[in-house]
């Protein structure tokens, strides 16, 4: 027994200095509910090193059928690592819904692919990097509740659960490293093995006000570092917000 917990924390001093090679974007739920309808949104999350920011539009190609992007900013304000990093990413998805107006539970199911940058670069000497690229397809599925559905005419609370799956293929692995950088027995076994399963789910809660909705919401992700297996580093907590058929309201009042 002693010897099995001697491995499992040689393993984790050994990874403590692999750096962070993938952003995980924010649960989005698209908050439409008929042919036409659409939308931006946006969210802010952080964890206990990391800021994610997100900016994401859905619109409904039909009363069922919905088109979906995502852009997605992380910065990491841990100054107490060992390097500093910053990612982007983008996601396009089509996805199914089958709400309806009178409906108070519902689903939506997106199939999507999606692109990623991840650039680390170490505190103690900036000759040392390791930089990431990728490219994903996943599938997330959303299970919804409202309190009071669209026929009701009433600003309401709704609840929502997230899972979303990703396949992610590192195509880019690029580092320099000295014997003060990064582990470089991790990044290797990355480049031998650049594929990867990544798992999150959520809970959100919301607040309609009309057409526009704000959500607090709580997420759980797959550890993109070994440090983060005991960490929170991939726990993250935010606040969002969607507008919803935003021209569609100024027509309305022009026409007033």
């Amino acid at each position: 027994m002693k010897f099995y917990i001697f491995v499992l924390f040689s393993i984790l001093f050994l990874c403590s200095c692999m750096p962070a090679y993938y952003i995980h974007t924010p649960l989005i739920v698209s908050d439409i509910e008929k042919k036409g309808d659409y939308n931006i949104s946006g969210s802010f999350a952080t964890s206990s090193e990391a800021i994610n920011f997100n900016f994401n539009g859905n619109y409904a190609v039909t009363n069922h059928w919905i088109l979906q992007s995502s852009i997605t900013n992380r910065n990491d304000y841990l100054k107490d690592a060992k390097y500093d990093s910053e990612a982007s990413s983008f996601d396009v998805a089509f996805g199914y819904t089958n709400i309806s107006s009178d409906k108070n539970f519902y689903i939506e199911n997106f199939l999507g692919y999606g692109i990623g940058k991840f650039k680390n670069i170490s505190l103690e000497d900036v000759n040392n990097f390791a930089n990431f690229g990728y490219n994903e397809v996943f599938s997330q599925l959303n299970l919804n509740y409202r309190l009071n559905n669209a026929n009701e005419n009433t600003n309401t609370f709704s609840f929502h659960v997230p899972i979303r799956i990703a396949y992610v293929h590192f195509n880019e692995i690029n580092s320099n490293n000295t014997e003060s950088g990064f582990e470089v027995s991790q990044i290797e076994f990355l480049r031998e093995n650049p594929n990867k399963w990544m798992i999150s789910i959520g809970k959100t809660i919301s607040y309609r006000f009309n057409d526009v909705k704000l959500s607090v919401f709580g997420s759980y992700h797959s550890p993109t570092k070994a440090e983060e297996f005991i960490t929170f580093g991939n726990i993250y907590f935010g606040l969002g917000f969607s507008w919803r058929n935003f021209f569609k309201q100024k027509k309305e009042i022009s026409q007033e």
